[in-house]
């Protein structure tokens, strides 16, 4: 059974073609989520960095993560409220799409990757705090958020120019 049917009915929707066929809407859309994708990833990049011992070794990985997650939670709600508006727009095209579900894979494993992190190796952080060079998992963990984001991103631009 195919789901076409029902994103070609999401597309085609009152809101989805007014956002698709808006002059403006479409652009100030796409705009603010490419300004939260900054915002948000721009600050995961920096979080990641200190998980694998390459930037702000001199402070606490407690007080980064602390410090930079309302800021990222932030920049990856208008991410998403933003990136659900284009998709509503354009429904049919992302079912179509290799590139889309690939960048959605990656952001499904961005999140479980997250998820694991927090849950597992993040509750450990008092052990590897004050760590120029945390443990292993630590750092696997940020290496593989960054892979993950790097695909997102690039995934994300060659559905969005429609290079499939």
């Amino acid at each position: 059974m195919s789901l076409l049917p029902l994103f070609q009915s999401i597309q085609d929707s009152s809101v989805g073609t007014a956002i698709r066929e808006s002059a403006v809407v479409f652009p100030v859309i796409e705009s603010i989520h490419v300004l939260g994708l900054a915002f948000s990833v721009g600050l995961i990049l920096m979080t990641d960095l200190r998980l694998i011992g390459w930037r702000f070794a001199n402070e606490l990985a407690s007080d980064v993560m602390r410090q930079l997650r309302p800021w990222m939670m932030a920049g990856f709600s208008v991410m998403f409220a933003s990136g659900a508006l284009l998709f509503w727009a354009e429904a049919a095209k992302c079912y179509q799409s290799p590139t889309f579900r690939v960048k959605m894979i990656f952001l499904l494993l961005a999140g479980l990757n997250a998820v694991v992190f927090e849950t597992m190796t993040g509750r450990t952080v008092s052990v590897w705090n004050q760590l120029q060079n945390p443990p292993g998992p630590v750092r696997v963990a940020g290496w593989v958020s960054l892979f993950c984001w790097v695909a997102v991103i690039v995934f994300g631009r060659w559905t969005a120019y429609g290079l499939n």
